[in-house]
């Protein structure tokens, strides 16, 4: 799968107030009250993926309050990191250095949190 492009968060590894993790589509999630105003947010956040192995997160600006490098008229930078490929798999930059981000049926799992699909 070519990783070049914008990606949107389909998924989200959401904590309940068990403690519990499942994984929760954005739409169902952002209709339930349960789930934290801030999970909420980060599932807003696009991923854009560079040919010279760079990614940015993007938050929408008016989610992001303002805050964050501007990108374009809707979109702030949260985060710039590092891709790459090795072995046929997708390894993204972490703070303690690159780790698989594996495949889905339709795209990618990124940090353990976020299932990504072409936007």
């Amino acid at each position: 799968m070519d990783i070049i492009g914008m990606w949107k968060i389909a998924e989200v590894n959401v904590m309940g107030k068990d403690f519990k993790q499942t994984w929760r589509t954005v739409e169902d999630m952002s209709a339930d009250t349960s789930v934290s105003p801030m999970q909420k947010a980060m599932a807003q956040a696009v991923y854009l993926f560079e040919a010279d192995g760079t990614f940015k997160q993007l938050m929408p600006k008016e989610i992001a309050g303002g805050d964050g490098e501007p990108y374009d008229d809707k979109y702030v930078v949260g985060h710039v990191g590092g891709w790459k490929e090795e072995d046929g798999k997708l390894l993204v930059e972490t703070d303690d250095g690159f780790e698989e981000a594996p495949a889905t049926e339709n795209g990618f799992e990124v940090f353990h949190f976020f299932r990504i699909v072409k936007a």
